[in-house]
């Protein structure tokens, strides 16, 4: 049994888990036609495009065997026969350290961790973010939580297993348990923990709707569900509102996230490496002056920086970006066309023209990514300058052979 089964992985910065409950596995999240929640999940264009999505799976069974199993493992270890680990229930606290270490060592590179946890999980959860709030308090993966029908103080049916069967996570369950005082009374002191939204089962015999709501000084998200404790980690369908509400939480995430992403405006030293940029050789035959040449030059180098940010941000992304490069090339044939007709005396004036429209921001070079400024648009106005293959100039008259030519008098 693997510890984390990826059922996607493509590189997103954001990564969604799924954790099953008390004596779940993989399969808690398979519905009666044999869909698999995430999968579902990943059929919707934006939540494909900006995450990645894995299983945690850790060992829960009922009745333990281990004492039985124990003693022949160790039997069998005295004549070096292989015999494989001795597996055994052990306690929330304990899970909750085992998932922190798999998260610090095989999910260290996302920026952002969104956890859907179902049952015992979300307290296995809970343990983990409370454990990583104290190493790294300011800098926290786990952005968003997800509670799906967590016993948050506890669940009676635990007090049966605890009796029968001598469970120990059965015990951690016990709503008089030590384990749930200390981590509800850590919740509710903690400053930072992560935005969370709380699922009940309407017909759920197991998790109360008090047991199912977290307790924390601000008021989390509640969406009561039609399911029990089973089919609420299963949706049968498309429409059925725990997947609905799960999507569209995700989606505000993915929204949410890109508007806080800050592009920041690069620093570029010009040491000549750009002098021989198609766009720059347009500019320098127009004889365009110098500070619009380093202006230039300082757009194109951020524009550069946005374009390769944008591109890790999946299809969506590019495809908002090539939608913008030909909204910025017909604003900027339509400032050449007042150039054609005299409203502009030059290219001076072409280019102080274009470049101050394009600050402004004009509706029409609005787009869907909200951390572009108009700095980033300026420059990918020079992008397409860059490209030799563009009929794009900055002067009346002007071709390829202009290009051909001012490089060979050049001497390159």
């Amino acid at each position: 049994m693997n510890t984390i089964e990826f059922v996607s992985k493509n590189n997103r910065k954001n990564l969604v888990l799924f954790i099953h409950g008390f004596t779940g596995s993989k399969e808690t999240w398979v519905n009666e036609n044999g869909q698999e929640f995430p999968k579902m999940l990943l059929e919707e264009e934006e939540i494909y495009e900006q995450f990645d999505i894995a299983y945690i799976t850790y060992y829960t069974k009922l009745i333990d065997l281990y004492g039985i199993k124990s003693k022949t493992k160790k039997l069998m270890r005295m004549f070096n026969f292989n015999t494989g680990t001795a597996s055994r229930n052990v306690g929330i606290g304990q899970l909750g350290e085992f998932i922190q270490a798999v998260i610090q060592y095989q999910c260290e590179s996302y920026e952002n961790i969104i956890i859907i946890a179902h049952s015992m999980g979300g307290l296995v959860a809970k343990s983990y973010i409370l454990s990583e709030l104290q190493q790294r308090p300011t800098t926290p993966q786990v952005k968003l939580f997800i509670s799906l029908a967590v016993p948050h103080i506890g669940s009676e049916w635990a007090t049966l297993g605890e009796k029968l069967f001598r469970n120990k996570q059965a015990v951690d369950l016990n709503p008089l348990s030590p384990l749930l005082s200390q981590s509800n009374r850590a919740w509710i002191e903690s400053s930072n923990t992560p935005k969370t939204v709380c699922f009940y089962g309407q017909y759920d015999d197991v998790v109360s709707k008090e047991s199912a709501v977290l307790l924390q000084v601000e008021k989390p998200e509640r969406v009561p569900c039609d399911e029990d404790h089973n089919t609420i980690t299963r949706p049968i369908n498309k429409e059925r509102l725990v997947y609905v509400a799960v999507k569209s939480i995700l989606q505000k995430f993915s929204k949410e996230a890109s508007e806080k992403t800050v592009l920041t405006v690069q620093e570029f030293v010009d040491q000549g490496q750009m002098d021989d940029e198609i766009f720059v050789i347009r500019l320098l035959i127009a004889d365009v002056h110098n500070i619009h040449v380093n202006s230039a030059k300082q757009t194109f180098f951020n524009a550069e920086y946005m374009r390769k940010v944008l591109m890790n941000q999946g299809d969506h992304a590019i495809k908002v970006l090539t939608e913008l490069y030909v909204k910025i090339e017909f604003f900027y044939s339509v400032a050449f066309g007042k150039l054609m007709i005299n409203e502009l005396k030059d290219s001076n004036h072409l280019v102080t023209y274009v470049h101050d429209e394009i600050m402004k921001e004009p509706e029409s070079l609005k787009c869907a990514i909200p951390l572009l400024s108009s700095f980033h648009k300026t420059g990918m106005l020079h992008q397409l300058m860059n490209k030799l293959e563009k009929d794009l100039w900055w002067a009346q008259g002007h071709d390829i052979q202009t290009i051909e030519e001012f490089r060979k008098a050049r001497g390159k």
